[in-house]
């Protein structure tokens, strides 16, 4: 009776087992949300600011040169510290703002207000 003996202890497991697989399949579990107040950042932490330049008539000496600020801003910014990358942002908006006429220092300054002022787009 050793063969009747090891399927009945075969069987035993099997029906242990069963539950416990079937569980660990489960639903998935929701991914954390993040609170609203701590908001994902966005892919490019200056899409703000780019998107106010792209509103201005840029030559493209000007576009050459602000590209430029940027990636150094980037580059400078890619394991610096929050407080280092704040100071990085100042100094390329003062680099940026110091190529621009005064209208367009105006102009961009009206963009980054209206851009503030208006509602978050929703993220996919």
């Amino acid at each position: 009776m050793p063969i009747s003996r090891s399927l009945s202890s075969l069987a035993l497991a099997v029906a242990l087992l069963v539950p416990i697989a079937a569980s660990a399949q489960g639903e998935p579990q929701p991914a954390m949300q993040t609170p609203s107040a701590v908001q994902a950042p966005a892919p490019h932490h200056h899409a703000g600011i780019r998107r106010a330049l792209k509103a201005l008539n840029l030559s493209p000496d000007q576009r050459s040169q602000i590209a430029s600020i940027m990636k150094q801003t980037r580059a400078a910014n890619q394991n610096a510290d929050q407080p280092t990358r704040h100071a990085n942002g100042k100094a390329m908006r003062a680099k940026i703002e110091a190529i621009l006429t005064p209208d367009q220092r105006a102009q961009l300054k009206a963009e980054l207000r209206s851009e503030r002022q208006a509602p978050p787009a929703p993220q996919n």
